[in-house]
């Protein structure tokens, strides 16, 4: 084997030695060579403070020829012969993760489940406590966010003002009402379930959309398909900022409001078309007014669309990017309202589709919302799941662990809603699956995945950037608030893989809170002590994520 050049590379805060062999390229990565005539004399603290550059952006250094013989030596010893591509990467401070303590990008408003048309299966649950527990609990996922329904059945007609919020929620329930469709049942479901979210647990995040509006203000007359009538459009301001009054007159004040659930989608349930242009007419000219004159503070959402974003341009009706870029593009003014720009995070099949299509274009890809992100509007997924057949494992958890380690990195949401939290399903709409026998329930491992994020970035956290090493089965990801930080490290291979981490920008404090996800376990806990009180040695488990709380000194 013979070493046919050595280069010097600059990794952004570190260096890496390059070994240019007869036949592949191999690094060993994060060595520090402290002078440029003895290539053989290493550093592992002293790095960073070469060093102080972003990006890969130089070869600085060529070993001379006559270093190559020594320096090829000292490769052979270091390469299995039989795997001339193993990549070996040495453990020192400088060469595994940093979190860079002073790169900050979006705030973290939470995360939540949906009820919604659900309320009623949770109301008439036996063991309902139990999983309301689950969610919100400190035992749980401890969620802040709650998203329920603005019913077509509250005002049935005109002169219907009632939006039934002194009916009795102490009733006896059978199994008639956990199985059966009731729309009297589904009001006082939600309204149980949130005076329980609001009173027991302190959920100050409750946000509400509608699927449609009622039947008498449609353009069929129908509480699905059709559109809102122009001249019902201030009927229908009226009836969201009455909705806001009546639910805060019983404590459970609505923090947002949203006037179309999925606005392009024209479903057999509930449903209202929009245009783009026709949401920002209506919020532009009657609810933002509408709710300015009442004093009404709470968020207006607009969005929501099935889609996050699209490529294939027939689909954009459906693509929530699209949507609310449309929107603050024609109507800027809309802008002076209290907004959240939101999408849903369903994916497209083949199947579907009338005519076939090559699955390059049915992507959906994950990305920032850039209008709302440059006018300073907080972005959420404010619905996501699938409908793929009952999957409670670990592979279906790191599925959704990858998804919304995009949704917070690359598309910088501020929030993540799951669609279902408990219901009675054999699909992967719902976190907590709900039996029909009313008292026995399963917890998904997409529920424990997303408690490694939920139970330890609080809201208020503010993610921060972070550099780790090149490995395409590690995705990792940083928040802070006040002197604490919390990095979420995602392991997809079948190799525990072995690293460290270390701050820039801030000195550590004290040992490292691990709390571990995978097959057998549930956010286990461990401790990890810092090594020099400089860095922490890490070892992530195969098919895992692991969630890591510490403290700084400030």
């Amino acid at each position: 084997m013979k070493v046919v050049g050595i280069a010097l590379i600059v990794y952004h805060t570190n260096l890496a030695l390059v070994f240019r062999h007869e036949h592949v390229n191999i690094t060993i990565q994060w060595i520090t060579v402290v002078s440029t005539s003895d290539y053989l004399a290493y550093t592992l603290s002293l790095a960073s403070h070469i060093v102080k550059l972003r990006k890969v952006v130089e070869v600085v250094k060529t070993v001379d020829a006559q270093h190559i013989p020594i320096l090829s030596a000292l490769f052979t010893s270091l390469v299995c012969f039989s795997n001339p591509a193993t990549k070996i990467s040495d453990n020192s401070p400088s060469s595994g993760i940093v979190i860079r303590w002073n790169d900050c990008e979006q705030t973290i408003d939470g995360f939540g489940i949906a009820q919604a048309g659900w309320a009623k299966e949770l109301f008439a649950f036996k063991n309902r406590k139990q999983v309301m527990d689950k969610m919100f609990g400190n035992d749980g996922l401890r969620l802040n966010i709650l998203r329920g329904e603005i019913f077509p059945h509250y005002w049935e007609n005109k002169e219907d003002k009632d939006f039934n919020l002194n009916d009795d929620i102490n009733i006896e329930l059978c199994d008639s009402d956990f199985n059966n469709k009731s729309d009297d049942l589904l009001r006082r479901g939600q309204l149980w379930l949130t005076l329980e979210a609001k009173n027991k647990y302190h959920i100050n995040k409750l946000v509400f959309s509608t699927w449609s509006a009622p039947a008498w203000m449609k353009s069929n007359g129908k509480v699905s398909n059709g559109k809102l009538k122009p001249e019902c459009y201030q009927d229908f301001a009226n009836y969201l900022a009455a909705f806001y009054k009546a639910y805060k007159s019983k404590g459970i004040t609505p923090y947002a409001i949203s006037p179309s659930n999925e606005p392009g989608y024209a479903a057999p349930w509930n449903s209202s078309l929009w245009t783009a242009d026709e949401m920002g007419k209506f919020i532009t000219s009657n609810l933002g007014p509408t709710f300015q004159k009442e004093n009404i503070p709470a968020k207006i959402i607009f969005g929501e669309n099935p889609l996050w974003s699209v490529v294939m341009p027939q689909l954009k009706m459906v693509s929530s990017k699209d949507f609310t870029d449309t929107i603050l593009q024609d109507y800027p003014e809309i802008k002076k309202f209290n907004l959240i720009a939101a999408g849903h995070g369903y994916s497209l099949s083949p199947d579907i589709m009338p005519i076939k299509v090559d699955k390059e274009y049915l992507k959906t890809p994950i990305i920032p919302f850039d209008a709302a992100e440059k006018a300073h509007i907080p972005v959420w997924i404010t619905e996501i799941s699938d409908v793929t057949p009952l999957d409670t494992s670990i592979q279906d958890g790191l599925k959704w662990a990858v998804t919304f380690h995009n949704y917070l990195t690359k598309a910088n949401v501020n929030a993540i809603i799951w669609w279902g939290g408990a219901m009675p399903t054999s699909n992967n709409e719902s976190l907590i699956i709900l039996n029909k026998n009313r008292k026995d329930y399963t917890l998904s491992k997409r529920y424990d995945i997303l408690g490694n994020y939920s139970r330890y970035i609080s809201e208020g956290s503010t993610r921060i950037q972070v550099t780790q090493p090149k490995n395409k089965d590690l995705l990792v990801s940083a928040y802070k608030k006040n002197d604490k930080y919390i990095l979420v490290a995602i392991n997809l291979s079948e190799k525990t893989i072995s690293t460290n981490i270390r701050l820039d920008g801030a000195n550590i404090k004290g040992a490292l809170k691990q709390f571990i996800t995978n097959k057998d376990n549930r956010w286990n806990k461990t401790n990890i002590v810092p090594v020099s009180n400089k860095y922490y040695n890490l070892t992530i488990p195969q098919f895992s994520i692991v969630t890591l709380v510490g403290k700084v000194h400030l």
